[in-house]
């Protein structure tokens, strides 16, 4: 009897691994237009979180506002509260844009943002006639750089000039008014910055000595935190957490899994989107003046990919100990996406020399150029189809020949997007203390352009179809074109929201006139002083956890996924139990990054 159960076990559990494997092959994708939308919700969410931060009066960025003790502004950012703000907004919307409502991704998207127009219309301030009349005027400059204290106050002198002694009197006041206004302001900005400049692009530093801060600080003037570019990896991140679970419960639709050989998807977008995002960090190592020697660029490299091909090696050895399923044509039969990311650093240092001669998107149009030339006219398309696995290389056929030449590219807009300067790759010398968003986009926009056309050229000219396993041309161009794109969007939508947004000096300005209009009326005719003074935009706490341990925050999730589907049968969970599961998973990925980050841990894998 026991040995007959034990075989009965064995066969269901052969049947249930078959069907796993059956129902992640032979996908043909859905719609490029869906894949859009349905990522877009990450853009969406953080116009809603910009909004509640910015309007609600009783928000977090509104208490750390309000307060000037720096131990109190690192507990209400830290707090339990903040958390549940963020995950709640950010993270189980994007959730649901692509599980419950995936039919409904286009109504999702446009409900989030009018949910964030009710929050401005209901919980923005109504501005003071005097500084609506401030904002006419200075329109509103979304940094102090430009002003000082000083210039200020002369103008202020020269304005109020011929005035009685009594006004000068009051005059005096208004004018150290005004200028405590504005340092309050500037101080807490400034304090922002400090805390973002430790924290480049997610690189945080928990501790160490005064020198290192220093050199993080003095790093950061070339290579300054963007909120744009750190919301769109984390949601980039967040997003494939998502899916490499979601995509073993029926609730997550069959078209947004991988296609077998050609077609779109959602993952099949988010595999090129996440090196794409990790070619555009790693620019910032040929963004320093000095050029380092061919070995120790090289020992550089090697100490970037082992990490992540140690990972690639324990994936392998994990999934074949416990007989996990496995989908042999997306990588091969011992290649996974950790030895792809492992093995792009060394390939990318050999091209290091040539960044002088040539931009990097032009040298990785070429290689997907070349590429695809063999893929057609050299046989490779046929070998990668039909060969037989009889050696290393055509076992692993799939995911050899992959995302080199995306990459590359993504490192070339990581040269113009983490510096101020757009274009200080060039130059290699800026003086730009604050960044130049506008040039930036127009930069963005002119890439977009040329790799929109040469996605037209190889999709709608050429004829050649999407493949997700090849990273065939259009592949390549529909990947780089997408998230060149989607990098424009959050940047608009952060000029969006602080265009807006009142400068230092514009509300004391604002506040030391209405005190000049009332001082000699009667207190039953006086007008409110102006004091209307809004949040700066900062990057979503959560969202910068992510970025800081990326790597980790990865590794979590797959080693979840691995653990919920042998604990799981996956295919028969009802849709409620599968969203209580998935949100259950990004709630425990997500508040093992936000710890991570509370406590100061950076962890170097």
């Amino acid at each position: 009897m026991g040995s007959d159960s034990s075989t009965v076990a064995a066969e269901a559990a052969a049947a249930y691994k078959a069907a796993k494997e059956a129902w992640v092959t032979g996908h043909t994708g859905g719609s490029m237009s869906e894949a859009t939308v349905v990522t877009a919700s990450a853009l969406t969410t953080f116009i809603l979180w910009a909004s509640i931060q910015k309007y609600h009066p009783y928000s977090p960025a509104h208490r750390i506002l309000a307060t000037t003790s720096k131990q109190l502004k690192a507990q209400i950012r830290n707090s339990p509260g903040s958390f549940l703000l963020d995950f709640s907004v950010l993270v189980v919307p994007m959730l649901l844009s692509c599980t419950l409502f995936a039919d409904y991704a286009y109504l999702w998207s446009f409900a989030m943002l009018a949910l964030a127009a009710v929050v401005k219309s209901i919980c923005g301030p109504n501005e003071d006639e005097v500084l609506k009349k401030e904002r006419r005027r200075f329109k509103w400059k979304d940094s102090d750089d430009d002003y000082s204290a000083e210039e200020d106050q002369n103008e202020r002198v020269s304005e109020t000039k011929g005035s009685s002694t009594a006004s000068n009197v009051q005059e005096q006041e208004d004018q150290q008014q005004l200028q405590d206004g504005f340092r309050q302001r500037k101080g807490y900005q400034q304090q922002e910055q400090e805390h973002a400049a430790l924290q480049v692009d997610g690189g945080g530093v928990a501790g160490g000595s005064a020198a290192t801060t220093q050199l993080k600080a003095s790093r950061s003037q070339e290579n300054p935190h963007k909120v744009f570019l750190s919301v769109y990896r984390a949601g980039m991140m967040i997003m494939t957490c998502i899916a490499i679970l979601a995509v073993d419960f029926p609730i997550f639709p069959r078209r947004f899994g991988k296609v077998e050989v050609y077609g779109t998807s959602l993952m099949d977008l988010g595999v090129g989107s996440f090196v794409f995002s990790s070619g555009v960090v790693s620019a910032r190592g040929y963004l320093k003046k000095e050029t380092l020697p061919f070995t120790t660029q090289m020992m550089m490299a090697l100490r970037t990919s082992i990490p992540l091909l140690i990972l690639g090696l324990g994936r392998y050895i994990s999934t074949k100990g416990v007989d996990y399923q496995e989908h042999v044509t997306e990588y091969g039969m011992h290649w996974n996406f950790f030895f792809t990311l492992g093995f792009l650093p060394i390939f990318v240092t050999f091209f290091r020399s040539l960044a002088d001669h040539v931009r990097f998107s032009i040298l990785g149009t070429v290689v997907a150029v070349v590429y695809q030339g063999f893929l057609t006219y050299g046989g490779l398309e046929e070998y990668i189809q039909h060969a037989p696995r009889v050696d290393i290389i055509s076992m692993n056929k799939e995911g050899i020949f992959s995302y080199l030449a995306i990459f590359l590219v993504g490192v070339d807009v990581g040269l113009y997007v983490l510096p101020n300067d757009p274009y200080f790759f060039m130059r290699k010398k800026s003086n730009k203390k604050k960044a130049k968003k506008g040039k930036l986009a127009m930069v963005l926009v002119s890439l977009a352009f040329l790799l929109t056309m040469g996605f037209t050229i190889s999709y709608g000219i050429l004829r050649i179809p999407v493949s997700r396993q090849m990273a065939n041309l259009s592949y390549f161009f529909w990947v780089i074109t997408f998230n060149t794109g989607y990098i424009l969007c959050f940047l608009l939508a952060e000029i969006a929201i602080t265009q807006n947004e009142p400068s230092a000096l514009a509300i004391a300005r604002a506040q030391a006139k209405a005190n000049l209009s009332t001082s000699g009326s009667s207190k039953k005719n006086q007008r409110p002083a102006a004091t209307v003074q809004l949040p700066p935009l900062s990057c979503p706490p959560l969202l910068e956890a992510v970025n800081r341990n990326g790597l980790a925050v990865f590794l979590v999730a797959n080693i979840l996924t691995g653990l919920v589907n042998l604990t799981v049968q996956t295919l028969y969970t009802p849709d409620l139990k599968a969203l209580g599961i998935l949100t259950a998973y990004m709630a425990t990925v997500s508040a093992l990054a936000w710890t991570w980050q509370v406590l100061g841990w950076k962890l170097k894998l």
